[in-house]
Order: structure tokens, then sequence, then C-alpha cells
């Protein structure tokens, strides 16, 4: 009886120990795959026989780990067989963006590179090396900072910022017209930032940008400059808000075949131009009444003969007042002999002012500006300049903000005795 109990126990703790081995292998198995877990990893561009540039080049590529593997961990850039940089996987899990960073020393030669990924146990995995890749240099920054000025009616000169120094050349083109097409029309040496553009009719608006170039590309353009924004020019386009609905205009009449002037204005929807009047020939001097308050409108001007339409005048900006101002009443003048001056003395009508402008016209010539005052509740100003036998012609107005203006007072004269 007891040997028989004896065998059965021993065949229970054999099984025991069966199982419990089976057990301990299957655990043993699933540990032993996690570790051995080997990452992949494909690289897409710059592949071999490619081209790179200094700085830093995107590597495009494909990573993973192997299957039952805790996740990557980090990559290590390799060129020219040379450690040069690490990249952490991303916090979330996915892959980062990786770069071949190649420096100015290696420019014209061939350089092979190779990636190689590792995961959170510490295996890795070598990238198939990228080999005969050519280094080139990054194409130059773009120029900057156009500004044009005009020499003459025929000529302008620009000036830009050179913002590379790594440009072989620089580009100009140039555009006839807001509907031409640009053309190149210079090329000019590195590290140049001003030229001039000659031949130009003044009835024409030219436009112009420039880009730089070397053996790697172009940049990009600068942004575009026009002769229509220049300051002046022959056209010396003025403008000045009187109060919130009037815009004044003044300009430069030089043509000679005239039979009148075309007025554009922006439409403060659209801040396309369009055209607001038309007035006769000879005519220097516009009002333009259908403006709104505190608006900003910008103006420009051509001239039109019998058969054609001449370019268009500098742009000129000005924003309305948000109230229309009484200007200064009651001007008087008053010559004070013994002195030789001419007393002048207005009502002031409003408190919105900034200051008050004298203006002076002597004789059959145009008023000027004679005197600036930058106080508020100014009344009153003196004239010592006068001679004897000329008339003299005065006119004040107040200022309420920058080139606007309450209308002029009365105009009054005095001939010196």
């Amino acid at each position: 009886m007891n040997q028989k109990k004896n065998i059965t126990n021993l065949k229970l703790l054999f099984a025991v120990l069966l199982t419990a081995a089976a057990i301990t292998g299957c655990v043993e198995n699933l540990t032993d795959t996690t570790q051995n877990a080997t990452p992949t990893i494909e690289i897409f561009s710059p592949a071999t026989n490619d081209s790179v540039q200094i700085g830093e080049n995107t590597i495009n590529y494909y990573a993973a780990d192997g299957t039952g593997g805790s996740g990557l961990s980090f990559y290590e850039v390799y060129l020219n067989d040379g450690f040069i940089q690490r990249f952490e996987q991303n916090s979330d899990g996915t892959n980062p963006e990786i770069y071949l960073t190649v420096d100015s020393t290696l420019i014209g030669s061939r350089i092979s590179y190779f990636v190689k990924v590792y995961n959170e146990n510490g295996r890795s995995k070598e990238s198939t090396k990228q080999t005969n890749i050519y280094v080139k240099d990054k194409p130059p920054a773009a120029p900057s900072d156009l500004f044009l000025t005009r020499i003459n009616d025929f000529s302008v000169n620009m000036l830009w910022s050179d913002n590379s120094s790594n440009e072989s050349e620089f580009e100009l083109w140039r555009k006839d017209g807001g509907s031409g097409i640009y053309r190149k029309i210079k090329t000019l040496p590195p590290n140049t930032i001003s030229t001039d553009d000659n031949g130009l009719s003044p009835f024409v608006d030219y436009f112009y940008k420039v880009r730089a170039h070397n053996s790697s590309g172009y940049s990009d353009f600068c942004d575009e400059a026009s002769t229509s924004s220049i300051p002046g020019g022959p056209w010396n386009l003025e403008a000045e808000a009187i109060g919130a609905s009037v815009v004044r205009l003044k300009w430069t009449d030089f043509a000679v075949n005239e039979s009148g002037f075309i007025i554009e204005r922006t439409n403060s929807f659209t801040n396309s131009f369009e055209r607001v009047a038309i007035v006769n020939r000879n005519i220097t001097e516009y009002e333009d009444n259908t403006v709104q308050a505190s608006t900003g409108y910008r103006y420009r001007l051509a001239y039109y003969t019998t058969t054609s339409i001449s370019g268009y005048s500098n742009e000129v900006s000005i924003s309305t007042f948000y109230i229309d101002v009484n200007g200064p009443t009651n001007l008087t003048a008053e010559y004070y002999s013994p002195n030789n001056v001419v007393i002048l003395n207005w009502e002031d009508n409003t408190n919105l002012e900034k200051g008050v402008i004298v203006e002076r016209k002597v004789d059959s010539g145009e008023f000027v500006e004679y005197g600036k005052f930058d106080q508020d509740d100014i009344t009153a100003a003196n004239d010592a300049g006068v001679e004897s036998g000329r008339t003299y012609y005065y006119r004040v107005r107040q200022i309420l903000g920058t080139k606007t203006y309450t209308p002029y007072s009365n105009t009054v004269n005095i001939t010196i005795p």
C-alpha cells in the first residue's frame, strides 16, 4: 500500500515539475523576444548620387522598432563615417525630423552619410550608407528694402540691402507700366547695392525688383518698388485734408499739350483706384468733397491728350479728420510805422487745433508759408519783413493733425506806404 502511494506521489511531483518547466520556458521566450527586437530604418533622401547644400538638409526616412520591442529611443547621424548629431525620439512616440548638417568647408566635395537608430532596449540598426553626394553652396538670401529716387525726368537711382554673403551676381528686373511684363535689364557684380536706370519716359510708371544668384540657384525677389512711389517727381503731387469732408490736391503742370487731368482715388473698401474727376488743362489744384470722415485715401493723377493718357504721377496718402472744424475768422492787418511791422489779429473758433500757420503773398506772387506756431490759442502775429511800396496779402489756418487743417481765414491785404 505504501509503495503504491509513493509511486503516485512521484508521478504528481514529476507532473508539477514538467508544468513549472513549461511555464518557465514560456516566460523566458517572451523576455527574449522583447530584448532581442531589432529596429529598422530606411533612407529615401538625400540618396546616393544626390546633392545637398551647406546647412541643414532634411533626411526623409522610415524607422520602426522590431516586433514586440519597447519602442525607438534616439538616432545618430554619421557624416563621412564620423558622428555629427543625435536626435531624440518624440515624446509622443512619433519619429522626429532629422537633418544632415553640412558646413561650408565641404562645398564642392562629395560625401557619404548614414543614420543609426536605437530602441529602448539598446539595440540598434544602421541604415544603408548613402554615397557620392555632391555638396553645393546654398542659394543666396533675398535682397530687401528696395528704394527709388529720381535723378531727373529720365533716370532713377535705386538702393537695396544685400542680405547674403555668397551671391555671384544680382539681377535687376523691370516692368514698363502696370500692365507690362517683367524682364531682366541688368546683371550686376556681387556686393552691389545700388544702380541707375536711364532712358526712361517721365510719363510711364516703371516697376523694379532685384534678386541674387549663385551656382546653387536664385534667391527670392525683393519687394517690388515703382517710380510712382518716388516722392514728388515732375508731378510733385501733394494732398491735405480740410477737416472731415474735403481733400485738397496740388500738383505741377509740366505737360505742354494736355487736354486735361484725370484724378483717381482708391476705393476705401476695395483699395483699388477709381476715377473721381477730370479737370481742365493748366489746372494745378482740385478739392475732392466726396470723402468721408476718419477715412484714408490714396490719390494719383495722369494727363490726357486727344489720343493718349500719360503715365501716373506719384501717389499720395491722406486721412480725413473725424469732424469738420471752423477755421479762424475776422483776420485783420494793421501797419505800425514806427517799427515797420504789420500786425495781424484773428479770432480762434476751435480748441482742437495743434498750431497755426500764417501764409503770405507779395504783390502778384503765390501764397507761401511765412510763419508757423506749434501752440494752440494763438490769435496774433507780426510781419517785420515788409518793404515800402509793396502790397502784402495774408491768410491764416490752424493745424489739426499731419497734413490736416481747418479752412483758411478770410484774406486781407495791406500796401506799405
